[in-house]
């Protein structure tokens, strides 16, 4: 039996709003710190966990998702977490690398629609006076977002291509674009952008609509073929994550990354 596969995407809830109504909602609460950092404060009920949890142990290929993804719906279940719960994943933010919006990008891949991404220090502010019930919930079967993602041989074929409807954006530092960018390539005729995925956020860590300026600007806009690209998903897995939120129809993220694609 193969995951259900889904293409549509979910409505967004505006940034404002959303913030607003966290503790009435009593979401179940990821915290994707390190664990020294967790343990020494957290949100109450909050569970820690790290990206790597959900990816593919070779090193060669640490960005892309662990090929069972039955086995990661199931484990999300013993966290109280199928399709229609909703998840707020609390990170560093900015000064992290962008790893809550990975997690958010992988529970949207396996399904779950109500995925939300906030600065564990703005989240602390708000003062949460009871700590959420963690319950288990049944085995539940993916239903696998396979827009979000993008594998080698697709990206390679996509990129190799000179096609308007298609733009890779690649959203690692300043100093890494400099260095290495993949239209330095042979063969790489696709489209090449850049934007730093920190860009995406908000101060709060939700994703941010003052991005769409800038997007628009590069001639990206909501229909565009977006092809998202770091150096193993992570950072790429936070801004698809981010623009799929915002309303971008066509975001797909190569979790392979500069690690797969050398």
């Amino acid at each position: 039996m193969k995951p259900t596969k889904i293409t549509n995407q979910e409505p967004v809830v505006g940034e404002g709003s959303f913030a607003d109504s966290l503790m009435k909602d009593k979401p179940v609460i990821l915290d994707v710190r390190p664990a020294f950092e967790f343990n020494l404060s957290h949100v109450p009920g909050a569970i820690n966990v790290r990206w790597e949890d959900f990816s593919q142990q070779d090193p060669r290929s640490r960005g892309l998702l662990d090929n069972d993804l039955f086995s990661l719906a199931r484990r999300l279940s013993l966290v109280g977490i199928d399709p229609d719960t909703k998840v707020v994943v609390l990170g560093q933010g900015p000064q992290g690398a962008g790893e809550e919006g990975r997690i958010a990008w992988t529970l949207k891949v396996l399904g779950v629609r109500d995925v939300y991404t906030l600065v564990h220090s703005s989240y602390r502010a708000m003062n949460p006076k009871e700590e959420p019930l963690v319950q288990n919930k049944p085995y539940w079967k993916p239903q696998v977002q396979d827009s979000l993602m993008i594998s080698y041989k697709e990206f390679k074929n996509l990129a190799e291509k000179e096609d308007v409807d298609t733009v890779i954006l690649d959203v690692r530092l300043p100093e890494e674009f400099k260095l290495r960018n993949i239209s330095m390539t042979k063969n790489v005729k696709a489209k090449l952008e850049y934007l730093e995925w920190k860009e995406f956020f908000g101060d709060k860590g939700l994703p941010t609509k003052s991005i769409e300026a800038k997007l628009t600007a590069k001639g990206l806009s909501k229909d565009t073929r977006i092809l998202v690209i770091s150096n193993h998903g992570v950072r790429s897995g936070a801004a698809t994550y981010a623009l799929q939120y915002l309303g971008y129809k066509n975001v797909r993220n190569f979790a392979g990354g500069y690690e797969q694609w050398k």
